[in-house]
């Protein structure tokens, strides 16, 4: 059997309770390559670090995309779907204080995958009350998969909103996948006086992003700038490509 390539599986994903520790499961992140036809297995690890027994039940579901935002639908619910294919090493299982239990899926890509992700549900049973509170440990991973090298971010226009008596200058633009692959995507702001020098530099926070999923990416631009006119350059590095929007700005 095919089995598809594992790029990085980097993320924890974490439910909190307080006074009473935190259940993890990891990774919550599998970023995957490969081809329709291929199959993957992956082990998922939830470790329950309260102070009681906690029992849980897993499902798959496929990640879809309606108007630039995800979706989550059961297995089976679209055509190709992938979370159908879905097979756990268990499908209720209970995790006894400290401890940790490992859970294996295995996807396989149909042919005309609809989607390019799934989320691996696990869904607790036991409800904890914090006071008068009640809640349950839920948590997901999320696998991606890339199946080709189409991969895109289509911009809408740079915002800029200039430095102000009581506010830093901020930059905002929302951005698109406009391709048929996942993609994370991070940038840099840069701001250049008017003399072709250096001001400054920001981050912008990596956003991952489906086929058709939209984000927006901001920073403020902490450090105080004189007064003068300016260029914005934001430069996106998303895959191993690079994308670079430029705005005007004066600061009085």
């Amino acid at each position: 059997m095919k089995r598809m390539i594992l790029f990085s599986t980097l993320v924890f994903a974490r439910h909190l309770f307080a006074g009473d520790g935190a259940v993890s499961l990891s990774p919550a992140v599998i970023i995957l390559r490969g081809e329709t036809g291929q199959s993957t297995t992956q082990t998922l690890l939830l470790r329950n670090g309260t102070s009681r027994a906690l029992s849980f039940e897993v499902s798959a579901e496929d990640v879809v995309v309606r108007d630039g935002k995800r979706a989550f639908v059961p297995a089976g619910s679209i055509a190709a779907s992938v979370a159908a294919t879905a097979v756990f090493s268990e499908k209720r299982f209970t995790v006894a204080p400290g401890e940790a239990a490992p859970v294996t899926i295995t996807v396989t890509i149909p042919p005309n995958a609809a989607t390019r992700a799934v989320v691996a549900r696990f869904r607790g049973l036991d409800v904890i009350h914090n006071g008068a509170v009640g809640a349950t440990a839920s948590l997901g991973a999320l696998l991606t998969f890339a199946l080709s090298d189409d991969v895109a971010m289509t911009p809408r226009p740079l915002v800029v909103q200039p430095q102000t008596a009581t506010s830093s200058l901020t930059v905002a633009q929302t951005c698109t996948n406009s391709g048929r692959e996942p993609l994370v995507a991070k940038g840099i702001v840069a701001v250049i006086g008017a003399d072709g020098r250096l001001a400054g530099k920001a981050s912008l926070m990596p956003h991952r992003l489906l086929p058709g999923e939209e984000a927006q990416f901001n920073t403020e631009y902490a450090a105080e700038l004189a007064p003068g006119r300016y260029r914005v350059l934001v430069t996106y590095d998303y895959e191993g490509h690079a994308l670079t929007q430029s705005a005007d700005v004066e600061v009085r």
